[in-house]
């Protein structure tokens, strides 16, 4: 039985249904449920782009944080809740030492999120968090 589920959300269909089939659980086994956003960041940035660089993930970061609000109606009528929004060099590496630092017991994590490079069958975040996770995975598609 679940206690602790996260759930990735980047806005894509997928990770919407992932969210939705996230709060049905959380209802169902009185879980807490977490919804992280991850914003991919690059550790070697051109110092002449620097400023523009660090204005536009500002700007990302504020986008994510609108998108969480949204979610949070929903959220509210579940049992407890939290959102995040973090930023990342590897989204799977941070979603995974997540959800051991913070003893999650499930992942449900859409099959593809909006990645510019599409897999054949999974996406590569779903793919990694799948084999990795110390936790079960639900990947929703």
């Amino acid at each position: 039985m679940a206690k602790h589920i996260l759930v990735p959300y980047d806005g894509s269909d997928p990770s919407k249904r992932a969210f939705e089939t996230a709060c049905e659980l959380s209802t169902l086994y009185n879980a807490n449920i977490t919804v992280i956003t991850c914003l991919p960041i690059h550790s070697h940035v051109d110092p002449v782009m620097a400023t523009a660089y660090l204005e536009t993930l500002k700007i990302q970061k504020e986008e994510a944080m609108k998108t969480m609000k949204e979610l949070e109606p929903k959220l509210k009528k579940l049992n407890k809740y939290k959102t995040d929004v973090l930023e990342a060099i590897s989204i799977p590496d941070v979603l995974l030492s997540y959800a051991k630092s913070h003893n999650v017991d499930l992942i449900v994590i859409g099959s593809r999120g909006l990645g510019g490079f599409k897999k054949l069958l999974l996406g590569s975040v779903a793919s990694t968090v799948s084999q990795h996770s110390e936790c079960p995975v639900l990947i929703v598609k």
